[in-house]
């Protein structure tokens, strides 16, 4: 419980500093960012020193309340998209050096959240790290081989689109394919394994990244085929989620640990 409280008090620590930051420096850090409404800004600080308090008081319970960290998890999740969406569609955030600030900002904040919710399940499940970790490891084995076969290869795919850059279809495929980390991270730590909720670190963004792709005006032949394999695995993760609703919940284990269970 004390590293929990520790994230949180941390996250509440870069809340409250960027919160003051947005409040009382309004001006100079839209300029810094590019051209983001600076009214906007101080609402967004005061926003944040608030989620800040709220963070400390959390911590200071004696015992820590799940959905108040889950709920904390989520926020910085949020932040996380929305900072990717911003640099993906140059809105507001456009100047370089504050483009790579909000950018290392937010890998910060996804981190803190992805920290949050596993030592949220460390907590909830009486497990020590290496045991954790373990079951981790063997949910990540227990995958059907075809599927680890085609992630690898929808992940070398979408590493491809380096050849293109600085082609802002790189930098948009890219951002897309860095954004489900978080999202995919936390879920996994929370679960201590696979599940099929996991499709939604995938759905929600590709739906976007698969739309914009389809609008692009490049048709490039590697945008193509992306745009290809995204509809496939998208349709795969309907199901997944689809399965998940109707009752399909269980982490994906070895055939070692189902015996065992």
């Amino acid at each position: 419980m004390n590293s929990l409280k520790i994230v949180l008090r941390l996250n509440a620590a870069s809340c409250i500093a960027f919160g003051l930051a947005g409040l009382f420096m309004a001006v100079p850090l839209a300029e810094f960012l590019g051209d983001p409404p600076v009214g906007l800004l101080q609402m967004l600080g005061a926003v944040l020193v608030a989620n800040g308090i709220h963070l400390v008081l959390s911590s200071l319970r004696q015992r820590l309340n799940k959905w108040e960290v889950l709920y904390f998890s989520f926020g910085d999740l949020a932040w996380w998209l929305g900072a990717v969406f911003l640099i993906a569609t140059q809105i507001w955030i456009t100047a370089p050096l504050g483009v790579m600030s909000l950018f290392a900002v937010s890998v910060a904040v996804a981190i803190l959240g992805v920290a949050q919710m596993w030592f949220l399940a460390l907590y909830n499940n009486q497990r020590s790290n290496a045991e954790h970790w373990r079951a981790i490891k063997n949910s990540y084995w227990a995958m059907p081989k075809w599927v680890f076969i085609w992630l690898c290869f929808l992940n070398v795919y979408f590493l491809m689109s380096l050849f293109y850059w600085p082609n802002p279809l790189a930098v948009v495929v890219l951002l897309g394919f860095v954004a489900t980390g978080p999202l995919l991270a936390a879920q996994i730590a929370f679960d201590g394994g696979l599940r099929r909720i996991l499709g939604l670190g995938h759905l929600i963004p590709w739906v976007p990244l698969l739309v914009w792709l389809i609008a692009y005006d490049g048709k490039h032949l590697y945008q193509i085929g992306l745009i290809i394999l995204l509809a496939i695995c998208l349709a795969f993760d309907l199901f997944d989620v689809w399965r998940f609703w109707r009752g399909d919940r269980s982490v994906f284990a070895s055939p070692a640990e189902k015996g065992h269970s």
